[in-house]
């Protein structure tokens, strides 16, 4: 009797079940309401302008199992204008795994809609379109200044700087670097009069890595944003004996005995003339070295020949020093040396040296690189060479140091007064043992994914959207999680573990956006995020992991549901 009971109660529960799936499946679904883009969290507010890739978020629908998301080029949503399109969302929040370029449109430039669709694959009709527009948050403002470096605001978004010196000399030049200075070794090198060196007039713009962005169905999406005003940069007479300066960045000043460290790879400023060229002009030529230990004897950067005094680091490489004395020297007393490999070059002992800047000819691709033509404006792209490593790693700050140091070089007239060679008068080791040396650390801020509570959106176990709140942050189905950008980087990667102190991960990925959905199962879970940078040295081209924070799936719960 027992039995019989128990199975017609099973036959009425499948009825019901049965009667409610179909009552369901014949309910239209409702138009996904209240669809409006966020960088960190859900709860923002809707605004119509971003500086980098936003997220979107919805009003759940009853009824959905998942929905499908668009992003297109104008509000007709046609296909030929539809850019980024997903039918896999299962929550009603969705990253966009894509480094947008920057545009504007009138009165946008992209829109976005989501639909619902049902167990059936029923769907419901789009959202109202919602329009936006990525464009650059800021324009570089000229910094204090060092005697031939000049130094502006960092640019949020932004993986490097364009250069465009619009009168060194009467001449023009194009160059590229990751940090916020640049030298003036155009001004210097092979000059001596003020003419050249008082007064350098200078432009400067954010650029983004051209592999990173998307190109909108065909149509070509630029790497940079607007150009600054143009600025002047001032340079004073220099003399007396090589002495090194600081090192500087944009929120930290190193000086003799005052270390501090340093987001992004600093700029380096020294004072003194060692003039030891005397051809067609008296000038002097230097090279900076970065070391890992006081003696300056483990070094982990060579800077490129300059005669500016300063240096800061560039990926459009180093300048094309002549190697004869015929017809190459008097056009580099005469004009604005281009960028090329340096050649002919030694440490102190004659041993050869490579400067960092300078990559290996076989890792260079066959696009031309910044031909720093002085015949007119002819932009360098960051997109078509190798990146070099011309970052600093992390020093292990604040007990791991580096130091710096600047020696001369002495041009040596060789091969019967035909070649130009380039030795160095003394070791780094003598100057740094001697004290001509500035310790500094590299510290790269770690990425920022909570501030207390993570930077979190989602489903809630009771079917509404949410944003995390507080430290305990449960979800039904798959969370997406932001974080902020960090200097420099070109794109991040998320890992996750069950647990935070015996740390292993079950599961990780990587994104040029700052913001991913998580694919996790139900239970508790940490998160993590660190930049990617391939301008770094050595193979691991990663940045600090950000704090963890923890984040919990629930499992899905099951009900019988009334027909009616």
């Amino acid at each position: 009797m027992r039995t019989v009971s128990f199975l017609l109660l099973a036959a009425a529960a499948a009825t019901l079940l049965s009667a409610s799936a179909l009552a369901q499946s014949e309910r239209s679904l409702s138009t996904p309401g209240n669809l409006k883009p966020f960088l960190l969290k859900a709860s923002e507010a809707s605004i119509h302008e971003f500086s980098r890739t936003p997220s979107f978020s919805w009003k759940p629908v009853r009824g959905a199992v998942r929905y499908e998301f668009q992003v297109a080029k104008n509000i007709s949503f046609n296909e030929s204008s539809v850019f980024y399109a997903t039918g896999s969302v299962r929550s009603p929040a969705v990253a966009i795994p894509l480094a947008l370029p920057w545009m504007s449109g009138k009165p946008f430039a992209a829109y976005a809609r989501v639909r619902a669709v049902n167990g059936d694959g029923k769907v419901s009709p789009w959202s109202a379109p919602y329009g936006f527009n990525l464009r650059w948050k800021d324009i570089p403002q000229q910094l204090p200044e060092y005697p031939g470096l000049s130094r502006w605001t960092p640019v949020e978004g932004a993986t490097g700087y364009e250069v465009w010196f619009t009168n060194i000399g009467g001449y023009e030049k194009h160059v590229t670097m990751r940090t916020n200075s640049v030298d003036h070794r155009e001004a210097y090198t092979f000059h001596d009069s003020p003419t050249w060196t008082s007064s350098v007039k200078w432009r400067v713009r954010a650029i983004r890595n051209g592999e990173e962005i998307v190109h909108l169905n065909g149509l070509p999406a630029v790497y940079y944003g607007p150009w600054s005003p143009e600025y002047t940069s001032n340079n004073p007479p220099q003399s007396g004996p090589l002495q090194v300066v600081a090192a500087v960045t944009n929120g930290a000043t190193s000086k003799p005995g005052e270390a501090h460290a340093h987001e992004l790879t600093p700029g380096l400023a020294f004072r003194g003339r060692e003039a030891l060229n005397n051809f067609g002009g008296t000038f002097g030529l230097y090279r900076v070295y970065i070391s890992t230990d006081s003696d300056c004897v483990n070094v982990i950067f060579k800077g490129s020949i300059v005669g500016s005094p300063a240096f800061s680091p560039r990926t459009s490489g180093p300048l094309k020093l002549p190697i004869e004395t015929t017809k190459e020297l008097p056009k580099a007393l005469a004009e604005v040396l281009p960028d090329g490999d340096e050649a002919n070059t030694f440490m102190a002992g004659v041993v050869p040296v490579i400067a960092t800047e300078q990559a290996p000819a076989d890792k260079e691709t066959a696009a031309p690189k910044s031909s720093g033509s002085t015949t007119g404006v002819t932009p360098a792209s960051p997109a078509v060479a190798t990146p070099k490593a011309v970052d600093l790693p992390e020093s292990g700050w604040p007990n791991g140091r580096f130091y710096w140091t600047v020696v001369p070089v002495r041009m040596v007239i060789v091969d019967d007064g035909k070649k130009i060679e380039y030795h160095e008068t003394r070791p780094a080791q003598d100057n740094c043992q001697s004290g001509n040396v500035i310790e500094f650390g590299k510290d790269s801020s770690p990425v920022v994914a909570g501030e207390g509570t993570a930077y979190a959106s989602g489903l809630s176990p009771s079917g509404r959207l949410v944003a995390a709140t507080g430290t305990k942050n449960t979800f039904y189905g798959r969370p997406l999680v932001a974080w902020r950008p960090v200097q420099g980087a070109s794109g991040y990667e998320v890992q996750w573990s069950h647990n935070r102190d015996r740390w292993r991960t079950r599961g990780s990925l990587e994104t040029e956006a700052t913001a991913v959905t998580l694919p996790l199962d139900p239970g508790a879970w940490w998160y993590r995020v660190r930049a990617r940078n391939p301008y770094l040295p050595g193979h691991v081209k990663r940045m600090a992991w950000s704090t963890p924070l923890s984040i919990t799936v629930a499992k899905p719960k099951f009900r019988l549901a009334s027909s009616k």
